[in-house]
C-alpha cells in the first residue's frame, strides 16, 4: 500500500474507516458483528495510522517487510500519543471519559481524515506498480507455516478443556524442524524466511499465553490492574504514583483497543500483544540480514526465539513486549546507512514510543547509545543516527516523561537501584551469590536431562563470548556496520556488568538481561559456534587427511540450536515425565491432577502462575463486598496476591503478606483471602523469609497451611467455593 497510487491507497483507507464506523455503530445499537469487528478493527488501529504517516513522510520503496514493521510501530505510537493528548484536553471541554468508545471513534475518524488529506497533498505524485499475486499464498510451504499458529490455538484449547498436550508437543517438534527445512532443503525458500519466523514466533507465544482462561504470571496481573482503572473510568489518572501507571503501553493503548474492538482485557493481554511482539524476531531477521548472510540471519532470529524468556516470560508482560517492538525498530533505523530527514523523524517517534512503554529498557538503551557515541567518536567514523544530538534528544524525552508526566515514579525506581548498588558495592563485591547468575551456575542438576540442558546453556554462552572476537575482526575489516557493532559492544558490556556489579542483574533478573543482550548478540553467538565447529572439523580433517566441508559446521550449528530450542520449551522433560523443569503450558493438565509426580515446589509455582475460576470468583466477591477501609491478608507469590490485584482490582497497598509470624492482633478487623494452593493443596506461600529475599528456594517459600489454623479459628469464614475461602476477623 505504501507504494500504491495515492487515490487507490486512500480508497482502501476510507473503506476500512467506514467499515470500522459501521461495526462500532451496529454494536452501539445492539447488533454486534463478532470476529469481523475485531479483525477489521485490529488492522485499522495497528496498521492504517502508520501507513498514512509513511505516505506523509514520503518513505517509499522500503520493501514489504520494513513497510509492515514501520507501519505497526508508527500506528502504536500514534495511538498512545493521541490517546494521551485527548486524555489531557477533553476534560477541559466537558468530556469526562475521553478514553471511551464514542470520543475515541470520533477523534480517530477526524484525525485520520485530516492525515489522509495531508498525505494526498504531500504524496499525490508517487506510485509504482506492484507484482504481487495471490497464488503465492497458496503454496504448500506457506500453508504449513500458517498452520503453526492455528495448531497453537487448537493445542491450548485441548490443554484447557481436556488436559491433553499432545498437539502442543507436535507443534514444538514442527517448529524445531524449521531450521532443518530452511537450511538444508528447498521446501522453505529464502523468500519465505520472514513468514517462517513470524509464524513460529506467534505459535510459540500463543502456546503459552492461551493456556488457561485467565492471565498468566509475572507482570501481567499488575499491568491489568492499571489498565482496568483506565478502562472502567474512561480516564487515565496521572496522579497515581506507580511505575506501571506511567506506561502508556499498558494503560491508554490497551484501553483504546478494548473500547473500539469490543474485547475484554484478558483477550487483549493474551492475544493482541502477542500479534505485535511476534514482529520482533522478524525485525531482528532484517537487521541480521543487513550485517551477515541470510542463513546466519535465520539462525540468529531462531536462536533469539529459542531462549525461554521469549515465549515463557515476555508474553506475560505487555509493556516489555511493546517496548521491545520500539527497541528493534530503533536498531533498524540505526543500522540504515541511508539517512533522510524522514527517517530521523522515525528515530524520534520510536524513541518516544520506547520511553512511554518501559522505563528499564529505556534506561538500558540510553546506556547503549552513550557507549556507541563514545566508541564512534574514538573511531572517528562517519555517524548516521547515533549522534550527540540524537542521544541528547532521547535522554531529554525520557527524563521529561519520567519527571513531569509520570510523577517521577520510574526515575525514583532507577535511583533506588543505583543507591542500593552504591551502598552495598563494597560489601557484596566479593560475594559471588550477590548476582543472579551465580545461582544459575551453582544450582544442582537433579538428573541427566538437566545436565544436558545446562551444557547447552554453557555452550550458548561460550559461543556468545567467542563471537566477541569476530566483532573485533569485523570492525577492523568493516564487515559489520559501525553503528550495529557499537551496539553489540554495549550489550557485551551489559553482560559484563551483570557479572561484575552486585545486585545489578537482580533488578530485572539475569535471564531477562541475557534475553535483552541476545537481541543484538544472537548472530555473534552463531559466528562463535561456527568458529568452534569449523576448527573442530578442520582438526578432524587433518587427522583423517580429508577435506574440510562447510556443511559440517552447518549441521553442527543447526543441531545445537534445535536442541537448545527443544530443551528451552521443556519438551524432553515432559516426555520423560520429569518432576521438575516442565513448562507451564505442557504441564498445565498435570497440575490439576492429585496423582501428579511434579515436585512440590515446582507444582506450587506452576499452579500459582494462573488463577483458577474459583479464585477469580472469590476475588470478585471480596472486591464487591468488602469494607474498603480494611486490609486484606493473603499468602504472597512474586508480585503479591495476583488474583486480588488483577481481577479483584484491589490496590497493592491494601494487602499484607500472610506469614507464619502473623498474629491475631495483626489481622484484627481485616480480611484473610485463601486461594487454590492454600485450600486444595494445603500450603501457604511467601516470597520472603523474615523480610529477606530467599534466592535459594526461588520465588516461593512454602509451608503447611495448618500452622495458621489457630489464626483462622479466631476469624469468621464469610465466603467459600471449594478452592477459595475468605475470612473476616472482628
Amino acid at each position: 500500500m505504501n507504494d500504491w497510487e495515492i487515490k487507490k491507497f486512500l480508497g482502501v483507507v476510507l473503506v476500512v474507516q467506514f467499515a470500522v464506523l459501521g461495526f462500532v455503530g451496529l454494536g452501539a445499537l445492539g447488533f454486534d458483528v463478532p470476529v469481523l469487528r475485531q479483525i477489521v478493527g485490529f488492522a485499522y488501529l495497528s496498521f492504517i495510522p502508520g501507513i498514512i504517516i509513511l505516505r506523509i513522510l514520503r518513505l517509499h520503496k522500503l520493501g514489504s517487510l520494513r513497510t509492515l514493521l514501520f507501519s505497526v510501530g508508527l500506528s502504536l505510537a500514534f495511538n498512545m500519543f493521541l490517546g494521551f493528548l485527548i486524555n489531557l484536553l477533553y476534560p477541559h471541554i466537558g468530556i469526562s471519559r475521553p478514553i471511551s468508545t464514542v470520543p475515541l471513534m470520533i477523534t480517530w475518524t477526524v484525525v485520520l481524515g485530516l492525515l489522509c488529506f495531508v498525505a494526498f497533498w504531500r504524496d499525490k505524485g508517487f506510485h509504482t506498480p506492484s507484482n504481487f499475486t495471490v497464488g503465492k499464498l497458496l503454496s504448500p510451504p506457506v500453508l504449513l507455516l500458517i498452520l503453526l499458529p492455528l495448531l497453537a490455538v487448537v493445542g491450548t484449547q485441548l490443554v484447557n478443556f481436556y488436559q491433553s498436550n499432545i498437539v502442543l508437543m507436535v507443534l514444538i517438534c514442527l517448529i524445531g524442524l524449521l531450521p532443518i527445512m530452511a537450511i538444508f532443503t528447498k521446501f522453505i525458500p529464502e523468500r519465505l524466511y520472514p513468514l517462517a519466523i513470524y509464524c513460529a514466533a506467534l505459535a510459540l507465544l500463543w502456546h503459552f499465553s492461551l493456556v488457561s482462561r485467565y492471565l498468566i504470571q509475572y507482570d501481567s496481573f499488575l499491568e491489568y490492574h492499571f489498565f482496568g482503572l483506565v478502562n472502567e473510568s474512561g480516564f487515565w489518572n496521572l496522579q497515581l504514583h506507580h511505575d506501571y501507571n506511567a506506561m502508556l503501553s499498558v494503560t491508554i493503548l490497551p484501553t483504546i483497543f478494548c473500547q473500539l474492538l469490543d474485547i475484554s482485557g484478558t483477550v487483549m493481554f493474551k492475544v493482541v500483544y502477542q500479534l505485535w511482539y511476534a514482529l520482533v524476531p522478524l525485525a531482528l531477521y532484517w537487521i541480521y540480514f543487513k550485517q551477515f548472510d541470510i542463513k546466519q540471519a535465520f539462525w540468529g532470529a531462531f536462536l533469539f526465539m529459542s531462549i525461554s524468556v521469549f515465549f515463557l516470560q515476555m508474553p506475560a508482560s505487555g509493556k516489555h513486549m511493546l517496548a521491545e517492538c520500539f527497541y528493534v525498530l530503533l536498531i533498524m533505523i540505526a543500522v540504515d546507512s541511508e539517512v533522510t530527514a524522514s527517517k530521523k523523524a522515525l528515530f524520534i517517534i520510536f524513541g518516544a514510543g520506547l520511553a512511554v512503554s518501559l522505563y528499564s529498557l529505556s534506561y538500558l538503551y540510553m546506556g547503549f547509545l552513550l557507549t556507541s557515541l563514545i566508541i564512534l567518536h574514538l573511531l572517528r567514523g562517519k555517524r548516521f543516527y547515533i549522534t550527540s544530538y540524537s542521544v541528547a534528544l532521547f535522554i531529554v524525552i525520557c527524563l521529561a516523561w519520567y519527571m513531569y508526566i509520570s510523577s517521577s515514579s520510574p526515575l525514583n525506581t532507577i535511583l533506588y537501584i543505583g543507591k542500593h548498588i552504591y551502598q552495598t558495592f563494597s560489601i557484596e563485591l566479593l560475594n559471588p551469590f550477590s548476582r543472579d547468575l551465580s545461582y544459575v551456575l551453582a544450582s544442582t542438576s537433579p538428573d541427566a536431562l538437566h545436565w544436558v540442558n545446562r551444557i547447552l546453556w554453557y555452550l550458548i554462552l561460550l559461543f556468545m563470548a567467542l563471537g566477541a572476537t569476530t566483532l573485533v575482526s569485523s570492525l577492523r575489516r568493516k564487515e559489520v556496520g559501525k553503528e550495529y557493532a557499537t551496539l553489540a559492544v554495549g550489550n557485551y558490556l551489559l553482560l559484563g556488568v551483570c557479572i561484575a556489579i552486585p545486585f545489578f542483574s537482580n533488578a530485572l533478573g539475569v535471564s531477562r538481561m541475557i534475553h535483552i543482550a541476545t537481541l543484538v548478540l544472537a548472530p555473534f553467538c552463531i559466528l562463535g559456534a561456527e568458529i568452534v565447529f569449523r576448527g573442530f572439523s578442520r582438526a578432524i580433517g587433518f587427522i583423517r587427511r580429508s577435506t574440510f566441508r562447510p556443511w559440517d559446521s552447518r549441521i553442527a550449528v543447526t543441531t545445537i540450536v534445535v536442541l537448545f530450542f527443544l530443551f528451552n520449551t521443556s519438551l524432553p522433560f515432559e516426555i520423560a515425565n520429569s518432576a521438575v523443569g516442565r513448562s507451564f503450558p505442557l504441564a498445565f493438565g498435570d497440575i490439576t491432577r492429585r496423582d501428579t509426580n511434579i515436585d512440590r515446589a515446582h507444582l506450587i509455582n506452576l499452579r500459582m502462575a494462573s488463577p483458577t475460576e474459583q479464585e477469580v470468583a472469590g476475588a470478585k466477591w471480596l472486591s464487591n463486598s468488602r469494607n474498603e477501609e480494611r486490609y486484606i491478608y493473603a499468602t504472597f507469590w512474586q508480585m503479591g496476591a495476583p488474583v486480588l490485584v488483577s481481577y479483584g482490582m484491589i490496590p497493592q497497598e491494601q494487602m499484607h503478606n500472610l506469614i507464619l509470624m502473623t498474629t491475631v492482633k495483626d489481622i484484627g478487623g481485616a480480611y484473610v483471602y485463601l486461594g487454590y494452593v492454600n485450600v486444595v493443596l494445603g500450603y501457604g506461600t511467601t516470597t520472603t523469609i523474615l523480610g529477606q529475599p530467599d534466592p535459594v528456594l526461588g520465588y516461593v517459600y512454602y509451608w503447611d497451611i495448618s500452622r495458621i489454623y489457630p489464626l483462622l479459628d479466631s476469624s469468621v469464614k464469610v465466603y467459600t467455593n471449594g478452592a477459595s475461602e475468605i475470612y473476616w476477623s472482628p
